[in-house]
């Protein structure tokens, strides 16, 4: 009688999906073994030093799935404890890096900008969520370094704009009419937290801030440039 390999089953079954109900486990493979060896033509018994290879090929695909059960185990575990650290954020104010603006009840957040050089001209530029133009700020001479620029939520006309989203972009020259680097950031009070989208965030008003680009955290209250 001819019978297939246990080895050569398990080993297929190894590369099906976790999702497929064809998908042989250890007991399985158990009893697939059992049926081998009682099928086994008697007059031509299966080799030992196949049968061992055969038990150590189950013992090492076990094993593994074992470390891939437990990683898995542990990624769920650590995600936990991320979604857990993260609530601490809600109520500290943060500097991340961004160019967005939120304005909130007709109040809009400063707006944090570095300079790698002194410059003798610092102009923003604010954009709504279309791309289109809103206001700018002349904020003068201003040394290297970081900076608060107060927004005072109005538009080129001197109207108040609406609660939400703007952009900004940093247009900086030193005295010689040379561009200067600059990096924007954002500000704000963190809100709430946000697991949907797969990757925790902060919101900060309406806007969304991945952890991994926050630069500074202070404690509510803290009243200071950054």
């Amino acid at each position: 009688m001819s019978v297939t390999s246990v080895s050569e089953v398990y080993s297929q079954a190894s590369t099906t999906t976790s999702t497929d109900e064809s998908v042989l486990d250890k007991d399985d493979f158990l009893t697939l073994l059992v049926a081998q060896l009682q099928n086994q033509d008697p007059l031509n018994p299966s080799d030992s030093t196949e049968f061992t290879a055969q038990l150590a090929q189950f013992s090492s695909l076990e094993q593994l799935q074992n470390v891939n059960d437990t990683l898995a185990n542990f990624e769920v575990y650590q995600s936990t404890l991320n979604n857990i650290e993260a609530a601490n954020f809600v109520g500290t104010k943060i500097t991340a890096a961004g160019n967005t603006v939120t304005v909130s009840d007709g109040l809009a957040d400063d707006i944090s900008v570095e300079l790698g050089d002194d410059c003798s001209s610092v102009y923003i530029m604010i954009y709504n969520s279309s791309g289109g133009f809103v206001n700018d700020i002349d904020a003068g001479s201003l040394d290297a370094g970081t900076h608060a620029i107060e927004w005072d939520g109005t538009d080129e006309n001197g109207a108040a704009v609406s609660d939400g989203v703007y952009t900004f972009s940093i247009y900086a020259i030193d005295a010689d009419g040379n561009s200067v680097a600059s990096t924007s950031y954002i500000t704000g009070t963190v809100t709430g937290i946000d697991y949907q989208s797969g990757e925790t965030v902060l919101l900060v008003g309406d806007q969304e801030v991945a952890i991994s680009s926050l630069v500074r955290v202070e404690s509510a209250g803290v009243d200071e440039n950054v």
